[in-house]
């Protein structure tokens, strides 16, 4: 074979072409290497083509990386068609006692890892073969080894334990790169994203391409875990955002995983199934419902349902990969007091456990948002108006709900999230611009929209001057203090009024009978121990009309009271129910408070939380002030003295087309 060589080194270019095709099939089976052929540019592994991959000696001359075993192959197709099989052959290489196998293996073992030469050299550790294996055998599992097809490529190897009589020529037992366009069979090395990492041909078992060397094994563990950043609370049938993070501890992005992210509903005062245990493993899925897993219900129980609102399948690299935020979720229209819930699980949770990993589920409560309703009438604030919104999502459509009032609102400072011209009642548009048309001021000084800030506190509208006026009536009894039936203080309608007088007084639950009249002027806290109605009665006059004026410098009204038919005039503070202890909560001051008449306070304390439910009821109030027109009328009475009141005019207008 070297006289043939050193023959064909002697011919002309032209005597090359007459001989090409000859040419191929002796050295598809001696596989030899000439100095003619080009060179690589740059380096493979920290070498430039001919250079020894240990010993960086440039030798031109050689043969296969690993002898042909059967087939005219090194590594045969029969036998070499998963990572242990052709781990043993390249072990059994190593340790055959040939130099070309030893060389060969260890130049294989280098360059699997991807090392830059001399790598680790020609003394391989035990350590170090059980990593490679390893590495070939994790990507065998995972399908991303080609054991059959073609490999295609530009760069090729050889052995250079043999001596040709190329210049430079000898017999260096080492093994090198050089150029040399290959396309045979092979086996192909990708990486977990389908790279392509590293070739070998079957033939002569050389390296082929440059190889960038096999990835770690899969060794990672993931851990889920939904942000502890909900709101403590939420309303029924509001929207949250649910943000979540998968921590990978490992050393390898995972392999493809499945999430899924679940909503428990809890009942009130009860917890999620595996809240307090943290992250948790188990064979079963998080829930069937709504799409979820096929199978299994991890977080169902007695106390708690749930369903899948979020799933997919992604891998994760190693470190913390952030979820992408499920944002818009509907808790659902569901009872104050719920607990709902949102865990994140993913499967396999790790690399050696193909169980379900779940997060510790993280929850909010669902509150309510207590709304006012004001009717018959203005609102006139000496400060700010403040106020909540309730956006839901009712029968399909989308509907904001508040607190209203029926006519005007007036204020010093800003008006936010209030209604006037009664702009929430069956309101879709969320902007306040669409609801606050009888608004003082709705607009600037530059013309856009802004609300409330009507005029200076100096130049404010007056209070009503209640408290002077009956003040001003000589005719006083006193009451002193304790516990009375209002309607045992009561005077005629229409006849001169009578004031009584007291301290701290508390009025029970009463019915003010028709034609009758209290006015109480306090120097205390009244306290309103009960409801407090006017007779259901028909009346035929102004003296007919039953009417209750409370005068204080506080008003307080008691749980027990639901309505509350008088005026309400307090020089400090009316609480809407004051005798609840501890935190204020959904299951305390439950009851609509209604109340009937005119209402001037320095400061309004709202303490009820019925209303704000489910559904249409979303905007339902927890307390409504109503200025009714007996109250007007009752007024004109004591003003006036007259039994009549002429409420129709007649005027003649033209016709309009």
């Amino acid at each position: 074979m070297n006289a043939a060589l050193t023959y064909f080194r002697s011919l002309r270019f032209f005597q090359w072409a007459i001989f090409a095709a000859v040419a191929v099939s002796v050295f598809t089976v001696a596989y030899y290497r000439v100095s003619e052929a080009a060179c690589y540019g740059g380096t493979v592994l920290g070498r430039t083509c001919y250079r020894g991959y240990f010993t960086n000696t440039d030798d031109r001359g050689g043969t296969n990386v690993l002898p042909e075993i059967k087939n005219n192959q090194a590594l045969p197709a029969t036998d070499i068609n998963d990572a242990t099989s052709f781990y043993n052959l390249i072990r059994a290489a190593y340790a055959s006692g040939s130099d070309q196998k030893h060389t060969g293996a260890a130049f294989i073992y280098n360059t699997m890892m991807g090392k830059t030469a001399p790598g680790t050299g020609k003394s391989i550790s035990d350590a170090e073969w059980a990593e490679l294996f390893d590495r070939i055998k994790g990507l065998d599992d995972a399908g991303k080894v080609d054991w059959s097809g073609n490999v295609s490529v530009t760069i090729n190897s050889y052995w250079q334990g043999t001596a040709d009589g190329f210049s430079p020529d000898g017999t260096t037992d080492d093994d090198a790169y050089y150029e040399n366009s290959k396309n045979e069979s092979g086996i192909t090395f990708r990486d977990y994203n389908n790279n392509v990492v590293y070739q070998i041909l079957r033939r002569c078992a050389n390296p082929v391409g440059e190889p960038e060397g096999l990835p770690p094994a899969k060794n990672y563990e993931l851990t889920p875990t939904v942000s502890n950043n909900l709101p403590a609370n939420v309303e029924a049938g509001t929207q949250v955002t649910v943000q979540s993070s998968v921590n990978n501890t490992g050393e390898t992005v995972s392999d493809p995983t499945q999430w899924e992210i679940t909503q428990i509903n809890v009942k009130p005062g009860k917890k999620a199934p595996h809240e307090d245990e943290g992250p948790t493993i188990s064979g079963t899925a998080p829930c069937q419902s709504n799409g979820g897993a096929p199978t299994g219900n991890y977080f169902d129980s007695a106390d708690a349902d749930c369903k899948n609102i979020g799933k997919g399948s992604r891998t994760f690299n190693v470190g913390n990969t952030t979820m992408p935020a499920l944002a818009g979720v509907n808790v659902g229209d569901l009872p104050v007091g719920t607990r709902v819930c949102f865990a994140l699980s993913v499967q396999p949770r790790s690399s050696t456990d193909t169980r379900w990993g779940h997060s510790k589920p993280i929850c909010t409560v669902i509150g309510k948002k207590p709304k006012l309703q004001i009717w018959g009438g203005d609102i006139a604030v000496r400060g700010k108006i403040e106020t909540s919104l309730s956006t839901k999502i009712i029968a399909g459509t989308s509907r904001t709900f508040g607190s209203w009032v029926e006519y005007g609102g007036f204020a010093v400072g800003t008006i936010n999230r209030f209604a006037t011209g009664s702009g929430l009642a069956n309101q879709t548009d969320s902007a306040q611009v669409a609801w606050s048309k009888l608004t003082f001021a709705n607009k600037n000084q530059a013309g856009a929209d802004a609300f409330g800030q009507y005029t200076t506190l100096a130049n404010f509208r007056t209070a009503p001057t209640v408290a002077a006026f009956f003040n001003s009536i000589q005719n006083k009894v006193p009451v002193g203090a304790g516990t009375v039936d209002p309607a045992s203080l009561a005077f005629n309608t229409g006849d001169p009024v009578e004031v009584r007088t007291a301290g701290n007084l508390t009025l029970t639950a009463s019915t003010i009978p028709k034609g009758k009249s209290v006015v109480i002027m306090s120097t205390g806290t009244v306290t309103i121990d009960g409801s407090i109605k006017y007779a259901d009665d028909n009346l035929t006059s102004l003296r007919d009309i039953p009417q209750l004026v409370i005068i204080a410098a506080n008003i307080d009204v008691k749980q027990a009271a639901s309505q509350v038919d008088a005026w309400l005039v307090a020089s400090g503070t009316i609480d809407t129910c004051s005798d609840f202890t501890g935190n204020l909560t959904s299951g305390k001051c439950n009851a609509l408070l209604e109340v009937n008449g005119p209402v001037v306070t320095n400061k309004l304390v709202l303490n009820r939380t019925a209303g704000a439910d489910t559904g249409a009821e979303s905007g339902d109030p927890a307390e409504k002030f109503n200025l009714r027109p007996d109250a007007f009328l009752w007024a004109r009475l004591q003003a006036s003295g007259s039994n009549k009141a002429q409420t129709v005019y007649s005027v003649e207008l033209p016709p309009r087309f």
